[in-house]
């Protein structure tokens, strides 16, 4: 029997907890809408099925390895970042812990100040620097050059005038001498 109190109470957490994760986090550092809003569904449809899932008789592990299987293969037709995948196992975890009805109120606002201070703190510029990334191609590049990537870093750096933080080689051309990278820029 669901208590309609104890709902009202997790549906009114879950619901401050997303507006701060999602609206106040998210979309002001980002801006993208439609990831904010695929989000904040996503969070609203898992909170509801785990709702219903605990009033039932059907095995909970089940509900939630079904709900898993249909959740990646759909994620698999979309580009999402590294930055949007730890947001949507944010919210993830914030419809499960609301969505199960703990009785310690305590315990329950806890997990719910780590995940989103986590969120806070982690995708702000406290801890790491931002940084740009830049697709790029660099001409009169030779075969012996592509091995040195202490070289390749310094060629952008002074290219771009700015910090390089990473690259990944993505396709050298011989025929042309040309080299296609991705360089993390810092910016600072």
């Amino acid at each position: 029997m669901l208590d309609y109190q104890d709902f009202l109470r997790d549906l009114a957490i879950n619901v401050v907890a997303i507006y701060v994760f999602v609206f106040l986090i998210y979309y002001r550092r980002h801006g993208d809408r439609e990831t904010a809003i695929m989000l904040a569904m996503f969070n609203a449809f898992l909170f509801t099925i785990v709702i219903t899932i605990s009033l039932t008789e059907i095995n909970i592990g089940a509900g939630f390895a079904l709900f898993a299987i249909l959740s990646v293969i759909s994620l698999r037709s979309v580009n999402i970042s590294k930055v949007e995948v730890g947001y949507l196992f944010g919210v993830i975890a914030l419809s499960l812990i609301n969505g199960i009805s703990f009785q310690d109120y305590l315990l329950l606002a806890l997990c719910n100040i780590v995940i989103v201070g986590a969120a806070a703190i982690l995708d702000s510029n406290l801890i790491f620097k931002p940084t740009l990334k830049a697709e790029i191609t660099l001409e009169q590049v030779a075969l012996r050059e592509v091995a040195d990537m202490q070289a390749l870093k310094t060629r952008v750096a002074e290219l771009y005038k700015m910090p390089v933080q990473h690259i990944t080689i993505v396709k050298y051309n011989p025929d042309k001498a040309s080299l296609r990278l991705l360089a993390h820029l810092r910016l600072e």
